[in-house]
C-alpha cells in the first residue's frame, strides 16, 4: 500500500531547448563530413517541434537550428573548395593549397564542439546561448503588432 506522499506524480520539467545542441554531436560518427551533415541536418529538423513550447525553448532550439544550417552550408563550401582547388591546382605536388579546405573542416570540427558545448551549458542554466558565428537563417519571431487606435 501506497502513501500519498510517496505516489507517484509528474515531474515539471521546465523546456530549454537544448536538444538541437546535444544532436551537434551527432558530427563525432567517424564518417567525416558524413556526421558533420547529418549532425547540421538534425540540429535544424528539432527547430520546429521546440518552435511550439515557446520561450527560452524555442529561442535556443531556433539557434541551434541556425548553427546546424551554417554548418551544413560551410561543409558545401568546403566540398566545393575541394573540388575546385584540386582541378585548378591538380599538378601542384604537396598538400596545400588543395588542402586548405581540409583544415578548414578541422577548423570548423573543432568550433563546432565548442559550440554545442556551450549551447548545452548555457541553455541547461535556463539563459539563451547567442552564438553570433551562426548565419541568422531562421529569424527570431517578432510580436504581433497592435492596431493603431
Amino acid at each position: 500500500m501506497t502513501s500519498p506522499q510517496f505516489a507517484a506524480r509528474p515531474l515539471a520539467v521546465p523546456r530549454k531547448g537544448t536538444l538541437g545542441y546535444g544532436l551537434g554531436f551527432l558530427a563525432y560518427v567517424p564518417i567525416p563530413f558524413v556526421g558533420m551533415l547529418v549532425a547540421g541536418i538534425a540540429m535544424a529538423a528539432v527547430y520546429p517541434a521546440a518552435k511550439k513550447q515557446g520561450g527560452v525553448a524555442a529561442e535556443n532550439a531556433r539557434r541551434a537550428a541556425n548553427w546546424g544550417l551554417t554548418v551544413v552550408a560551410t561543409l558545401v563550401v568546403l566540398v566545393l573548395a575541394v573540388i575546385v582547388l584540386a582541378n585548378v591546382f591538380s599538378g601542384v605536388k604537396g598538400f596545400f593549397p588543395i588542402g586548405t579546405p581540409v583544415v578548414g573542416f578541422f577548423v570548423l570540427a573543432i568550433v563546432h564542439v565548442i559550440v554545442c558545448i556551450m549551447g548545452l551549458v548555457i541553455g541547461n542554466r535556463g539563459d539563451v546561448f547567442e552564438n553570433a558565428l551562426a548565419i541568422p537563417f531562421y529569424s527570431a519571431a517578432t510580436p504581433a503588432a497592435t492596431p493603431a487606435s
